[in-house]
């Protein structure tokens, strides 16, 4: 060890222990990043990590420090990767000054109710319990990316131009089959209006686009650079004016992305590329984004998004065949490893006259292949008795036909079985109904589970290990940092607990 990891290492040694009372309540843990060795004293009851002594890291900014003193804006904040984002700010960085969230008032309901109910969610807890004073920081502003002028009061608009310094555009339409109309004006357009604010703020440092790694699917190989626009935005909106829509020409147009979602994020990706004003501007490229993995509660999730819907089918058996092939590569990444990498992004990118480009992914340098992820997924199943058709599995065919004959076989026959027991019973059938939106949700993903691609992470890697060694521990986000056998039945028992609200010993 070198000499500051020697003073890291001698204060734990000589104070750490000290300041818990309860032995019994200290873990000791020993963290590997990069060939360093550091000794951490972590308290399990309070749930925090110790802060280094004066004077061993006063050369390196802290990421916390970073952000100490200024105002945020976030579009899409009450979106699952937002919730989490905005909770990681308040708790890992309590000294920021504001967050202001743009809110839509929906279902009848103000924005004031709407982030009221926000900040009573579960994954705010640690934060209502140590830091309560910090959810007064968090200012909701009536808006909508869809609208002119993101539908915002001048009086609001005045205020962000004034105070903020971070912005990070969040809010997108991620329905794949909606029309490409609403995927412009809310995925493209809405993305314009964001930056055109960007422009006239006064004291803006960093601009943040949330992409999707999905973007660029027409490539095998998926690196961390802005690809060309696959069509003009002029010339999309001049197909759409059309009074009768050519179908073959939008087809032509998407370039064979699987849906007008992908399409659109790929356009904005070029749009904030083109149109950034003269500030540092990031574009984060999630893939399948996950159940938490440690943050802020283990396994947290809340819809059915992504992948969700396909493992929990599969894990209660009603789900047995897939098109894919078992060595395909299915690209997963945990909610908090993405979030703790836009706040670190944020926080250590300098002016450049390019675009920053950070894939948050796993598929090459932590690769899971379907077989691996049937296995995991149906291996927990049995052991927690999750499923609901016996001896859950998962086999895998690239041949349409055979995957409809085997679906009859494997899938609809056993449910139409368990409906007539049901009907036995004297209870109502509920397999068939829910085999019907099975079948739907598996054909939405058909696309994805039957490719496979190689998406680079290098630059995220290398932004990491930058890190000093306090904030590598408080902003996890390298992909090979977990398991997937310890992973997959960390998602598996998040779905049981957040979604299915199934006790924690089920």
């Amino acid at each position: 060890m070198d000499k500051k990891e020697q003073q890291i290492v001698a204060w734990l040694m000589e104070e750490g222990t000290e300041e818990i009372e309860d032995p019994d309540s200290r873990i000791d843990r020993t963290d590997r990043y990069d060939n360093v060795i550091i000794s951490i004293q972590f308290c399990v009851h309070c749930g925090k990590t110790m802060e280094y002594p004066d004077g061993i890291e006063d050369t390196y900014e802290s990421i916390e420090r970073h952000y100490a003193g200024k105002s945020v804006f976030i579009t899409g904040g009450t979106g699952f990767l937002g919730k989490v984002f905005v909770e990681k700010l308040l708790y890992s960085c309590p000294k920021i000054n504001k967050i202001f969230l743009l809110l839509r008032n929906k279902n009848k309901s103000d924005i004031s109710e709407r982030i009221k109910q926000l900040l009573e969610l579960p994954i705010f807890d640690r934060i209502r319990k140590e830091k309560p004073e910090n959810l007064e920081k968090v200012v909701p502003l009536s808006g909508d990316v869809a609208l002119p002028n993101l539908g915002m009061k001048q009086e609001d608009e005045q205020m962000l131009i004034d105070q903020v310094s971070y912005i990070f555009h969040f809010a997108a339409n991620v329905k794949f089959n909606e029309t490409l109309n609403v995927a412009m004006n809310i995925n493209v357009e809405g993305t314009r209006r964001v930056l055109k604010l960007c422009q006239r703020m006064k004291n803006i440092k960093v601009f943040v686009y949330v992409s999707t790694a999905y973007s660029n699917t027409h490539k095998r190989v998926l690196e961390e650079i802005v690809y060309s626009s696959p069509a003009s935005i002029d010339e999309v909106y001049k197909i759409l004016e059309q009074e009768v829509t050519n179908e073959d020409k939008l087809k032509k147009l998407i370039c064979g992305r699987p849906n007008t979602y992908t399409f659109a994020k790929a356009l904005a990706e070029s749009l904030v590329s083109q149109e950034r004003g003269d500030f540092a501007t990031i574009i984060i490229r999630p893939s399948i984004v996950s159940a938490s993995f440690r943050e802020p509660l283990t396994g947290w999730l809340d819809n059915w998004f992504g992948a969700t819907a396909l493992l929990a089918t599969i894990a209660k058996g009603l789900n047995r065949i897939i098109l894919s092939k078992s060595t395909n590569l299915l690209d997963l990444i945990p909610v908090d490893f993405v979030s703790n990498l836009i706040v670190a992004a944020a926080a250590k990118c300098k002016r450049s006259n390019e675009v920053t480009v950070y894939n948050s992914c796993t598929s090459d340098a932590n690769p899971l292949t379907m077989a691996q992820f049937g296995r995991l997924i149906t291996e927990d199943s049995v052991k927690h008795n999750f499923h609901e058709i016996i001896c859950p599995t998962l086999f895998f065919t690239q041949s349409q036909w055979l995957l409809k004959f085997l679906t009859i076989i494997m899938q609809i026959i056993p449910c139409f079985i368990a409906d007539c027991w049901l009907r036995l019973m004297g209870r109502p059938p509920r397999f068939m109904k829910m085999q019907r939106r099975i079948l739907q949700t598996r054909s939405a993903l058909q696309y994805f589970s039957s490719n496979s691609w190689q998406m680079k992470c290098q630059r995220t890697r290398d932004l990491f290990a930058s890190l000093s060694d306090s904030d590598r521990l408080k902003f996890p986000f390298d992909p090979t940092l977990f398991k997937w056998d310890e992973y997959l039945p960390i998602y598996c028992m998040g779905i049981r607990k957040f979604l299915f609200k199934l006790s924690s010993r089920n």
